[in-house]
């Protein structure tokens, strides 16, 4: 499997990306990475209290009455009332879903798949991919809970080879799950030690930082590596043995050969972080 964490920030190279949605949830959001994916997503769905992080967004922008999510969905019991009968008003969609076996976040997920041919373009015959902002910032359990239902929704949508990708996108990281198999990972543009950029390479055209984790999630993997600092040949990994975290992206294209379910997570770089406050 291939996947490109970075396209969706390569603004020019926009024609070469693969549709996308955006799924904002009610965790602490990176809105510098929010404000250059805003400007290409095929839709915008806040997952009930993250329509209250897109508002406080939109509002420190001066958007607030311009800058709208196309759906809020969930049981609608984060979503401040005000914020509710704000975008009401402006003729969002928004669907309670009461559905006491699933999170706002899967119900978000589930509400792009099933309408993903009404978002994609008509010439398109793939998925749409789906950047989540938000989830591994606040609470620990809130977060173990989206690092969760991303496993879950890439092991359903693997099982149905559908070629969207779900990534997940946090104050400081984009993370995703590589599946069973040969992966292929494309890092163009790393804050990484060579040639060019010790000829005075500019930071304003860096995407990721060097810093690579690959974690276990489903019991020991056996994982296979090329293109980082500390490369590995059929290591076992688990939580409790050794883990991959801290290496060192070293090309352009990484791969990892795993035979079960790993995390891969990469840092963004500074620019595209969090800002302070």
């Amino acid at each position: 499997m291939e996947w490109d964490p970075t396209q969706f920030f390569r603004e020019d190279e926009v024609e070469s990306w693969q549709p996308f949605a955006l799924v904002v949830l009610n965790q602490p959001i990176n809105e510098t990475a929010l404000r250059v994916l805003r400007k290409h997503a095929r839709a915008t769905v806040c997952a009930d209290g993250g329509a209250n992080r897109f508002f406080e967004w939109a509002k420190s922008r001066g958007a607030k009455e311009t800058d709208l999510p196309t759906t809020i969905i969930g049981d609608l019991d984060s979503i401040r009332p005000e914020i509710r009968t704000h975008y009401t008003k402006l003729g969002v969609n928004i669907v309670q879903d009461s559905d006491q076996y699933s999170t706002d976040f899967t119900k978000s997920l589930r509400y792009i798949r099933k309408h993903e041919k009404d978002l994609l373009p008509a010439e398109s015959q793939g998925h749409l991919s789906i950047l989540i902002l938000g989830g591994l910032g606040g609470r620990v359990d809130q977060a173990f809970s989206q690092i969760h239902h991303l496993y879950m929704m890439n092991q359903n949508q693997a099982e149905t080879k559908g070629d969207g990708k779900l990534y997940l996108i946090s104050e400081e990281s984009i993370t995703f799950i590589l599946q069973p198999g040969q992966n292929t990972i494309y890092v163009p543009r790393a804050n990484r030690p060579h040639p060019q950029s010790q000829n005075g390479e500019a930071h304003e055209t860096h995407l990721l930082e060097e810093n690579v984790g690959i974690i276990p999630l489903s019991g020991p993997a056996r994982i296979t590596t090329s293109g980082f600092e500390w490369d590995v040949d059929d290591w076992t990994t688990e939580i409790g043995g050794q883990i991959s975290t801290s290496n060192h992206i070293r090309a352009e294209i990484v791969s990892v050969q795993t035979n079960s379910p790993v995390l891969f997570t990469v840092e963004l770089a500074k620019r595209l972080k969090r800002a302070a406050r």
